[in-house]
Formats: structure tokens, C-alpha cells, sequence
């Protein structure tokens, strides 16, 4: 499954945009997603140089392309506080959704069902959710429901 409960974090208290990516570089290493978790941080960053990936105010889907992920996953994380992500726009960030795609499934299902989050995101209902849902088990059903399907 791309999204798993073990992959949901809610409620951190990460305090700025660098500590959100050593987040996610640490939890897909331990994840076994990545072997390499100094090497994402830096993808991340190099994505992020590019353009930041905050969406709009409160949501970010930072995102990597590469051989050194194993395997298709989505990350989730909510965050306690918002903090500044450095776009252009000024948004400030409270939920991020993380996707991670090895370069061979690029072009595949995965990256498919993946960009539907991505799109999702962009609806009014499903932002207002994803920030109030209390457990992981009820965002994994609510974006199931959304996405038509599981995600596998």
C-alpha cells in the first residue's frame, strides 16, 4: 500500500521548513523506504530550490523522483504550529503531504493514484478534513473515499 497508518504522523512539533524535511528523511529510513536518509534530505532540498512546493496557505506536498526510494509511498504529517515554507506566496505550512516515487515507477500507476492526492488537496472539503481528522485510521479512510478506491 502507498499509504499505510505507519506512515501518518500527527501533531508534530517541528518548528521550521528544515526540521519537516530531517522528518521525513529520518521517518523513511526507519520506514525502510530509503537506506539513505542524509541523500533525500538533500533531494528534498533540491526540489524545494526549485520551486517551494507549498501548494497554498497550510499545505505543502514536497515530493522526490529517484532510485534511492525502494518503493511508491505517501507520507503524511500535521504539524502542532504552522511554520513558513518560503514561497514566493508567503504561505505557512500545517499539513504536508510527502511523495516519494523511485524513478522506475515513474511513469506508472503509482505516480497516478499519487498525483490525485495532490489534486485532492486543492478542494476547500478535503483541506478542511485532512486538518481536523483525529486519528490516522480516519485520514486513511477519508482519502480512500476520495480517491475512488484503494491505494495500492
Amino acid at each position: 500500500m502507498i499509504l499505510e497508518n505507519n506512515q501518518i504522523f500527527l501533531d508534530e512539533k517541528l518548528s521550521n521548513k528544515d526540521n519537516v524535511m530531517l522528518f521525513i528523511a529520518e521517518k523513511s529510513k526507519l520506514l525502510g523506504i530509503i537506506d539513505n536518509e542524509k541523500e533525500l534530505y538533500n533531494k528534498l532540498w533540491e526540489r524545494e530550490k526549485e520551486y517551494p512546493t507549498a501548494v497554498q496557505d497550510l499545505i505543502a506536498v514536497p515530493h522526490v523522483k529517484s532510485d534511492l526510494i525502494k518503493t511508491a509511498k505517501l507520507l503524511f504529517i500535521r504539524l502542532t504550529e504552522a511554520v513558513d515554507w518560503d514561497s514566493p506566496d508567503g504561505f505557512k505550512v500545517k499539513s504536508v503531504f510527502v511523495i516519494l516515487v523511485p524513478e522506475k515507477d515513474a511513469g506508472q500507476k503509482h505516480l497516478e493514484i499519487l498525483s490525485k492526492v495532490a489534486v485532492s488537496l486543492l478542494e476547500e472539503d478535503f483541506q478542511s478534513m485532512i486538518l481536523s481528522m483525529k486519528t490516522g485510521d480516519e485520514l486513511i479512510k477519508y482519502i480512500k473515499e476520495n480517491l475512488d478506491g484503494d491505494l495500492l
